[in-house]
């Protein structure tokens, strides 16, 4: 199974939005737009019209990981997953899916803060036994487990659902399908390290500035 990034970003969207707002779950098309172009919780943020959708959820459909209903005395046909149907998980490991395909490549830390609204891991050995189960699911590993880089103290997963993208594209880039302005998936995204260190640079570059304007005051 190599999904594209469109259909990645939706069925990632299926599974946290059945888990954070179950009330207005399954999704309408229109739903399942505005979930995949949230600029929150999201990497890369992508602009996906209603066809690029409906692409998305016909390969979808083709590897049985959705089903369409349509809710009694409702018009509109809504949208599920069905990836345990396809692909037994647990419920820790489906959070730790949904957020690895809406926000790429993470440590296993940065995976425990964000899945908090999807399933609370009690510490850090939780969340590596859950990844080390994805790992070495029996259907074939669902996330891999990157080299540490050079500069970083804890390596980072990826899922292995969808297609990997070798260089990280620009916003605005276009891809296949009609009508799509997006940010291909990006492999990496700034750690918490790396923008503490730009932010420390910048505030100390603002107080040496500050203190020359000082000294060439007139007293």
């Amino acid at each position: 199974m190599e999904l594209t990034p469109v259909a990645a970003r939706i069925l990632g969207c299926l599974l946290e939005k059945q888990r954070t707002t179950p009330d207005q779950y399954p999704l309408s098309l229109n739903a399942l737009a505005s979930a995949c172009n949230q600029t929150t919780n999201r990497w890369p943020v992508v602009r996906y019209d209603a066809d690029t959708v409906e692409a998305g959820l016909d390969e979808l459909r083709a590897h049985q990981l959705i089903r369409r209903e349509k809710p009694h005395g409702g018009r509109a046909i809504k949208y599920s997953q069905s990836l345990t149907a396809v692909v037994p998980v647990s419920e820790p490991g489906l959070a730790l899916l949904a957020v690895l395909l809406l926000r790429g490549p993470q440590t296993a830390g940065e995976l425990k803060g964000r899945c908090e609204r999807l399933h609370e891991f009690a510490d850090l050995d939780s969340v590596d036994a859950a990844l080390a189960e994805l790992r070495d699911h029996e259907d074939g590993p669902l996330v891999v487990q990157l080299p540490r880089e050079p500069g970083h103290k804890e390596s980072r997963w990826e899922e292995q659902l969808s297609t990997s993208v070798a260089d990280p594209a620009t916003a605005g880039s276009s891809t296949t399908g009609p009508g799509v302005a997006e940010v291909t998936r990006a492999r990496s995204e700034p750690d918490l390290e790396t923008r503490v260190a730009q932010l420390e640079a910048i505030v100390a570059e603002l107080s040496a500035r500050l203190d020359g304007l000082a000294a060439g005051s007139p007293q």
